[in-house]
């Protein structure tokens, strides 16, 4: 053998060692083509072959063809080398960005919107508690949109307290089952001008809610998704307090005594990967009759937005988060009707403006509080209108 030729192919022991390699490279990743004949490995052409097959030189890069056929082929429970430094900062990177694209999609999208219902079964919606105060306060006296003069002097204050528990059946359905507690204070005058008080307290109605979200599309950084929505309110309050020996009216009581239905629509759209979200909702309540005394059915209707103000571009996968809310909240109630008469002074059109601000602290974790303040009141005989209502919650997702 000349000098030339063994400069060329090496030692008869290197050359061993190198198909020796060159078999266990085959073995544990076959080809995805077959090798040139044209391409000696003699020659320079098939040097530069065999260096670009030989993965102890750490110049190769794997497919993910590849390295699945690696993972299930015949050397696949031989030890594996360490991938490169550069293919270990390309696959940290990539988790990066995909835990950034989650919680620019899934952190917004979780919280949704605090008084529009939402077509989403996931996250905050999904499995999980939230408990709520609300505030209500009816001071003024209406007549269609024209504040009249009460010469009774009401004031009608109402305080709840609800836990809702939130089960996701299945990543299409969830259920949810809301417990209030209810205390409600009346200041009025009697005939005479002496001020009386009235007050009731205890637990309310249990809402029962089941949600299908029958439509869902996906595209590159939005969401698009439809749900409906089935309930039933069962008569758990109290419907006979008194006070001073006399019944409370019914819209003292803090139960009804009646089983009512709801049944409605949801619509939700995410976009700019999560960074704002847009809810609407249409919900009928229907109403049944205790003690002979009905309330009217309720038409209500909801339309959402929420923005992710704080971070504008999430840095790290944990950060805090701030949104935004601005809502328009809709109500139409019917008239009441007693012992089969319905009532003047009942029902009537509202509708609220309802800013809110929300706290992501956490993958399992949100405040929020939100105001609504009426904007608009048709209301339908002199009665009391709504002229603040206000929320603080938290929501726990498991």
């Amino acid at each position: 053998m000349t000098q030339a030729a063994h400069c060329a192919h090496g030692s008869p022991a290197q050359e061993g060692a190198s198909r020796a390699q060159e078999g266990r490279t085959v073995a544990r990743s076959p080809p995805r083509f077959p090798r040139r004949a044209t391409a000696s490995l003699g020659t320079a052409e098939g040097r530069r072959q065999r260096v670009s097959e030989t993965p102890a030189l750490g110049t190769a890069r794997t497919s993910p063809s590849d390295a699945a056929a690696r993972a299930h082929g015949p050397g696949a429970g031989r030890s594996r080398r360490r991938p490169p430094v550069r293919r270990l900062r390309s696959l940290r990177l990539l988790a990066f960005l995909a835990a950034a694209q989650g919680l620019a999609g899934g952190a917004p999208a979780r919280a949704d919107t605090i008084f529009t219902a939402s077509a989403r079964t996931r996250d905050f919606n999904g499995q999980g508690l939230i408990p709520r105060f609300t505030y209500r306060e009816a001071g003024h006296t209406y007549d269609g949109a024209q504040q009249e003069r009460d010469p009774l002097d009401r004031r009608l204050r109402t305080y709840v307290a609800t836990l809702r528990g939130v089960f996701g059946l299945h990543e299409d359905v969830t259920l949810s089952l809301t417990i209030p507690a209810v205390v409600k204070q009346l200041r009025s005058r009697d005939a005479t001008g002496r001020r009386i008080r009235l007050e009731s307290a205890g637990l309310g109605d249990t809402t029962a809610t089941a949600k299908w979200r029958f439509f869902r599309d996906t595209e590159l950084g939005g969401t698009t998704e439809a749900a409906a929505l089935l309930g039933l309110e069962l008569p758990t309050g109290r419907d006979d307090l008194r006070d001073g020996g006399a019944r409370l009216p019914p819209p003292l009581q803090p139960g009804s005594g009646s089983v009512d239905g709801l049944l409605g629509l949801a619509f939700t759209r995410v976009g700019d990967g999560g960074r704002w979200l847009l809810n609407a909702d249409l919900i009928y309540r229907v109403n049944s009759e205790a003690n002979d005394y009905r309330f009217g059915n309720v038409l209500r209707f909801d339309l959402g937005g929420q923005l992710r103000v704080y971070p504008w571009r999430y840095e790290r996968y944990d950060q805090i988060t701030l949104n935004l809310i601005c809502e328009l909240n809709g109500r139409y109630a019917e008239k009441d009707t007693a012992s089969g008469d319905r009532l003047r002074n009942t029902g009537g059109l509202t509708l609220l403006a309802a800013p809110g601000v929300q706290l992501i602290a956490g993958e399992s974790f949100l405040l929020e509080a939100g105001v609504q303040v009426p904007i608009l009141r048709h209301l339908q005989g002199p009665q009391l209108g709504l002229d603040v209502a206000a929320t603080v919650g938290s929501r726990w997702l498991f």
